[in-house]
This record gives C-alpha cells, sequence and structure tokens, in this order.
C-alpha cells in the first residue's frame, strides 16, 4: 500500500510539473481517455457535430462536477464510495455505449463537459511558460485551426485559451505558420 502511495506521489508530482510548464499538454498528448475519444472520433459518421444550442453553457458541469468532487470530500465522503459495485455495473455497458457514441459523434465530449482535471490543469495554460503565440501580422485568419481544433476553439484569438488541450493540431496545420509556441518566448 505505501509503494503504490509513493509511486502515485511521485505520478501527482510529474502531472503538476508537467501542467505549470505546458499547461494542458496532459489532456492533449498523454491522457489515456483523450486517445480513446480521438480514436472513436476517427470512425466515419453522417453528421458530426462541431457547436450546438447550449455548448457553451454545458461546457460550465465539469467545474460543477469537480466543486461537488471537492465538496464531498471536504465533508468526510469518499466519491469513490458513493457508488456500490453493483449499481455501478448495472448501468455500465449502457453508459460505455453512450460514452462511444458520444465520441463518435462529438470531437472530445469528456474533456468538454465532464473531466473534473481538466480545468484544474486549463489554468495553467494561462501561465507564461509554454504558452502559443499567434503572430497577427502572419495571420490570415482564414480559420484552419479552427476546422483542427478537438475542442473548438478559436485558436487565432485565444491561443491560450483554457480549454486548449495542447495538442498542437492548429500550430501544425496554419498555412502561415502564426501560430508558434516555446517556453518564455516574447
Amino acid at each position: 500500500m505505501i509503494v503504490t502511495a509513493n509511486i502515485s506521489a511521485v505520478l501527482l508530482t510529474i502531472l503538476f510539473v508537467l501542467s505549470v510548464f505546458c499547461g494542458r499538454f496532459f489532456c492533449g498528448r498523454i491522457c489515456p481517455f483523450g486517445l480513446l475519444q480521438d480514436l472513436l472520433n476517427k470512425i466515419p459518421f453522417p453528421k458530426k457535430i462541431r457547436s450546438f444550442k447550449g455548448d457553451k453553457h454545458l461546457r460550465y458541469m465539469k467545474y460543477v462536477l469537480l466543486m461537488l468532487m471537492v465538496a464531498a470530500n471536504l465533508f468526510g465522503y469518499s466519491t469513490t464510495s458513493m457508488n456500490e459495485a453493483h449499481t455501478f455495473n448495472a448501468g455500465l455497458a449502457s453508459g460505455w455505449a453512450m460514452f462511444a457514441l458520444l465520441c463518435i459523434v462529438i470531437s472530445r465530449p469528456l474533456c468538454k463537459y465532464l473531466c473534473p482535471v481538466g480545468p484544474i490543469l486549463g489554468w495553467c495554460n494561462l501561465l507564461p511558460f509554454g504558452e502559443y503565440k499567434v503572430n497577427q501580422e502572419s495571420c490570415t485568419k482564414c480559420g484552419v485551426c479552427l476546422d483542427v481544433c478537438k475542442m473548438d476553439i478559436e485558436p487565432y484569438k485565444t491561443p491560450n485559451h483554457i480549454e486548449c488541450i495542447r495538442c498542437g493540431k492548429c500550430k501544425k496545420n496554419c498555412p502561415s505558420k502564426a501560430i508558434t509556441s516555446g517556453f518564455l518566448k516574447k
């Protein structure tokens, strides 16, 4: 048990340091749930959903979930003990099926609407260490960065948005190479 706790502490420390210097880099490049969502989203579907009415409001749900989890722990409730195994197993298959369908139709729905880790790491995007920059003179406002953005934000307007998962697709696909990233660039 002590070895497991030590490994967890080391991994959390690495995640914290990585997040301070690279923002939500973990979300865009390391998170296994992110990879699963990306793979499922590659499955062809007649009409993918980029945005919908209520999308911006629904994104606040992950903040509410985070606050509920913190409050539950502050008042002595373990969030893992709130759901007994038999209750959990009853909806497991239908839950995964719904998750898979959502991932096929919407890019990264877990990251956008439910993941409580994203809001914590997202604030690190605002730190100046590994920030993205847009050269406004080179940017043609063509919208390619928006088209490839998994989180449906506008990188050419707010490259360090707290929703940005630092996947690098905007930078890679920018035809004018106006988006750059790096440590402490001025």
